[in-house]
């Protein structure tokens, strides 16, 4: 078994001198040994304000340098990085930090944030932010005795290595818990299934969030495990995308297919600065058949589609996406089937039928359980197997075709979204008489989040009700990007909300302008 610290310090091993880190938000560049160094004396200074291996410890950052070097110093340590998506709200942050026992965090330097996190962390653990804030201690102040530092000890192949987050059927995202022994396979199947090779040519940039399995193994591991250089990308914007890959000569990419519509449509994108590009991932959503077309044609590299889930990492894949984007098949850690919905693992379905997809739960990529949640861990994971909620459609010869979701989560950009987070919001506004948010397929976003609305006599406009969402303590990216004014919403006997009719109904009012877009 390897661990974080044993790949990325035996990269550093390997070629001590050669680029490992640079930022974009700074002239900040670090070589591996460079890199080792910093990260020992972030550790100490960790170690000193009592982090220690087993200690669970909250991350909510977007792709900072400082992010990049806090969790090698955690795992330095032994410690538990637990990476919480930097956008949601101070209220969700801190929910999730006093649900998993947090012993310590660090944030942005926002004052509602750290009180919200501070009123539930224990007395004494350290809150520490990327600049001064009220309640925190400046991440640029925790420094120690790097040197001094006591040799790292092995944990065991089950020890708890990374909490990474869900959407769960609550609306609040559920903890995946990741052990030591996942690390090495969640890394080296990028070889295997993504065509990935080991040396200092590989640059890659870190367009996905490192809080996401893509951005966090898929991009960064890969890159420091793999010798290559990590080109942090704090914030997604296009058009620096397109000048950062034509600039630093950028040969590898995997992110959601969302960005690759942004860059493809920002005003500075040319093809020619695509001429680095050697391979090109995608996953997190699926991709409209015309764009990966044009990607084809316009750039240089090889593209391959992953098909993964936190829980899973990746579990699918496809060598040759252009012209089949939604066909996949079982990747190098992975055992698959495809079942008769409510069914078990012989219950399989035949060609040309559709069902539900199942893992192999004994792979060593494989998650542990959801933080805290034993119900939730046995609902999905039984049997030896883990239950997907992925509908995929069995082909002749063994491959399969992704159709859709059992649930109704919401995949925008490359978020999930729940619209159990969405649909109590709306319900409080004083012109909505019931509402139910659905997800249609958009090219750019690849599902849109849409509002289907009963309004009573005040008829409140889309604009009234985005700006109610604003108001809220909802997060921006879960907030719905157009509405629909429906008389009723469809209901079967059991009075539940028939999302399948709403979601076409949108669609429809989409193309024949009965549709309220939000920007």
């Amino acid at each position: 078994m390897h661990t974080t610290f044993d790949l990325v310090w035996y990269a550093a091993e390997r070629t001590p001198d050669h680029p490992a880190l640079v930022d974009d938000r700074t002239d900040r560049r670090l070589t591996y040994r460079q890199m080792i160094a910093e990260v020992d004396i972030i550790a100490a200074g960790l170690a000193d304000r009592g982090v220690r291996s087993g200690s669970r410890f909250a991350t909510v950052l977007p792709n900072f340098y400082e992010h990049c070097l806090i969790i090698l110093a955690l795992a330095r340590l032994g410690a538990v990085p637990a990476l919480i998506n930097a956008r949601l709200t101070p209220a969700e942050v801190a929910q999730l930090v006093e649900d998993g026992a947090m012993d310590g965090a660090i944030i942005l330097p926002n004052e509602d944030l750290a009180k919200a996190v501070t009123d539930v962390l224990p007395g004494g653990a350290p809150l520490l932010s990327i600049g001064p804030v009220k309640g925190g201690e400046d991440f640029a102040d925790c420094r120690g005795d790097g040197d001094a530092l006591a040799a790292f000890v092995k944990p065991a192949p089950e020890d708890l290595a990374y909490i990474f987050y869900t959407s769960g059927t609550t609306g609040l995202p559920k903890g995946v818990e990741i052990s030591q022994r996942t690390t090495e396979g969640r890394i080296t199947w990028i070889s295997a299934m993504g065509g990935l090779r080991i040396g200092t040519h590989t640059r890659i940039l870190g367009l996905a969030p490192i809080s996401h399995c893509i951005g966090y193994y898929g991009n960064f591991l890969a890159a420091l495990a793999y010798n290559g250089t990590y080109y942090i990308m704090s914030q997604f914007d296009p058009a620096k995308a397109v000048e950062a890959i034509a600039a630093h000569e950028i040969t590898f990419i995997f992110t959601v297919p969302t960005f690759f519509a942004g860059m493809v449509q920002a005003p500075n994108y040319d093809p020619a600065k695509m001429a680095s590009l050697d391979l090109v991932l995608f996953g997190g959503a699926s991709i409209p058949p015309a764009l990966l077309e044009r990607l084809d044609q316009e750039w240089p590299a090889t593209f391959r589609h992953i098909f993964g889930t936190t829980e899973t990492m990746c579990s699918l894949y496809n060598p040759t996406p252009v012209g089949q984007s939604t066909r996949l098949r079982a990747g190098f850690y992975s055992r698959v089937r495809v079942i008769k919905y409510g069914g078990g693992a012989e219950d399989l379905v035949a060609p040309g039928e559709e069902g539900e997809l199942i893992v192999d739960a004994d792979a060593d990529t494989i998650f542990d359980g959801y933080l805290n949640r034993p119900d939730a861990t046995a609902e999905k994971k039984h049997g030896g197997w883990y239950f997907t909620g992925d509908v995929f459609r069995q082909l002749e010869g063994g491959d399969i075709e992704l159709v859709g979701r059992v649930d109704d989560v919401i995949r925008s950009g490359g978020e999930n979204i729940h619209p159990d987070d969405v649909e109590p919001i709306l319900r409080d506004h004083p012109g909505v008489a019931d509402v139910s948010v659905v997800g249609i397929k958009d090219d750019y976003w690849g599902e849109m989040t849409v509002a289907c609305i009963v309004a009573n006599d005040t008829a409140p406009t889309a604009a009234d009700l985005d700006n109610h969402c604003r108001a809220s303590t909802l997060s921006s990216y879960k907030r719905p990007r157009g509405y629909v004014f429906v008389d009723a919403l469809p209901r079967n006997a059991a009075n539940k909300v028939l999302r399948r009719i709403l979601r076409d109904t949108a669609a429809a009012a989409r193309d024949d302008g009965g549709f309220q877009a939000i920007g």
